[in-house]
């Protein structure tokens, strides 16, 4: 899936597969390589370089890979009750449609910052 999407990206981008490569510091073979699906997906540092030069949002590129964004492995690392929080929804097999709704309820709570603030 990650090939497949990071192909159609940078076509859709008119950028070719040389010039992406070496805007984001890898060879073309490689390139050639994650888009066929010939390689596991890359570092998230390099797709999230990848994203970045081809315009398009990271967490499309994160997400086709199975990767996590490393902004939120860190805030996890920092935040241990996240990570209890995550052990627990892994056990009770949350489904989307729970995030969804936990989404909903910490908005209505006024949980963390407003959304004005965070950006």
């Amino acid at each position: 899936m990650f090939g497949k999407i990071l192909k159609e990206s940078r076509m859709n981008s008119g950028i070719g597969l040389r010039e992406l490569a070496n805007r984001v510091g890898i060879s073309p073979g490689y390139l050639s390589d994650l888009e066929n699906v010939k390689v596991a997906p890359p570092s998230e540092k390099l797709i999230l370089e990848m994203a970045k030069t081809l315009g398009i949002e990271k967490d499309e590129l994160l997400k086709a890979a199975e990767k996590v964004d490393p902004e939120v492995s860190e805030y996890v690392a920092h935040e241990p009750r996240a990570a209890d929080f995550l052990r627990m929804a892994k056990e009770h097999n949350f489904a989307n449609g729970d995030w969804e709704k936990l989404r909903q309820l910490a908005k209505i709570a006024g949980l963390g910052k407003p959304e004005e603030e965070e950006k």
